[in-house]
């Protein structure tokens, strides 16, 4: 009998190892594959042979039901289609799988340790940011920064569907205690979130409620043709990027710097506790001296969030 345990116990190692390595796992991970997987999964994953599969290869490796698996499996990110039309899926990859998971099974997700979370989170930036362009005269992606009117003036023009999922940067990483259901999405096609099921369809006055209470929470607003993001300063990969590339004003493209009016701040010091990038502080706070709003336009992203916040409107945005 002990025997037996021993060979079930070897096998299993032999399958995980096989599952790692198919699925990209990193060693972050290891710790909790049994968490984010099925062990039908698991074994699929580990057995399936052909890069390219389609009901029948599920059916001859013993699935009981190909279809009901298939349709699981596509919505938690374990299987993607290489072909929608024809239903010819390929499997999928840790990354894609990390990030569904996060976002739709968010109890799970937090029952892992902060430390083994924060591990996830610190690959998963890595990776995210090792797939862009290492040119640092170039923008790696068309994200860009905007100002609250301007993305509600973007929401007005579009006749696209649009669809709501939490922030996958906060999600992931969590912690902030900023609004996590913030992301707007336009982005419908094969392995997207809306096509695997995973969104909520809204409409434009919805979305613009979204922006809006974003805004009023501090959250900066970025654009690109596949939706809207409303980011924290320490979740959002961009920002984190942004930092790491050293290219504020480049990535996320930015139009705007702040520019104050002296004549109407009020030293209420909202500027300074709504701003995520240190652009504000104060001088002269010694007694009988009034304090003097100061700011490091080199830090500044562009964003409005100040601006909007400002009670006596000392603050405006004024072109690069």
């Amino acid at each position: 009998m002990k025997e037996l345990k021993n060979n079930n116990q070897e096998l299993q190692g032999n399958v995980h190892e096989i599952f790692i390595k198919k699925f990209q796992v990193p060693e972050a991970a290891y710790g909790v594959i049994d968490r984010m997987f099925t062990p039908e999964e698991i074994d699929f994953v580990s057995r399936i042979e052909t890069e390219r599969f389609q009901l029948e290869e599920m059916r001859a490796l013993g699935v009981a039901n190909p279809e009901q698996f298939a349709e699981s499996a596509y919505r938690r990110g374990v299987i993607s289609l290489a072909d929608g039309a024809a239903k010819v899926y390929r499997i999928s990859d840790f990354y894609s799988r990390l990030d569904i998971f996060s976002i739709t099974e968010v109890e799970s997700y937090h029952e892992i340790s902060e430390q083994e979370r924060l591990g996830l989170d610190a690959w998963y930036f890595e990776t995210y940011y090792q797939s862009l362009s290492q040119d640092p005269k170039q923008a790696p992606t068309e994200d860009e920064i905007l100002p609250l009117d301007e993305v509600l003036a973007f929401i007005d023009r579009q006749d696209r569907p649009v669809y709501l999922n939490l922030c996958d940067c906060r999600s992931l990483r969590g912690g902030c205690g900023q609004p996590a259901k913030t992301c707007i999405t336009y982005k419908d096609g094969i392995n997207s979130f809306v096509h695997r099921g995973l969104s909520e369809k809204i409409d434009k006055d919805q979305a613009k409620k979204v922006v809006m209470e974003a805004d009023k929470a501090g959250l900066v607003h970025t654009l690109n043709s596949n939706g809207i993001c409303n980011c924290c300063g320490d979740c959002c990969y961009l920002f984190r990027g942004q930092k790491k590339r050293n290219s504020i004003g480049l990535w996320p493209k930015s139009s705007y710097r702040i520019k104050v009016d002296h004549t109407k701040c009020i030293g209420c010091g909202k500027c300074i506790r709504r701003c995520s990038f240190s652009v504000f502080s104060f001088d002269g706070a010694a007694e009988n001296i009034p304090k003097t709003l100061r700011l490091d336009a080199s830090a500044c992203i562009g964003c409005g969030i100040c601006v909007t916040g400002c009670p006596v409107s000392a603050l405006t945005l004024k072109g690069r």
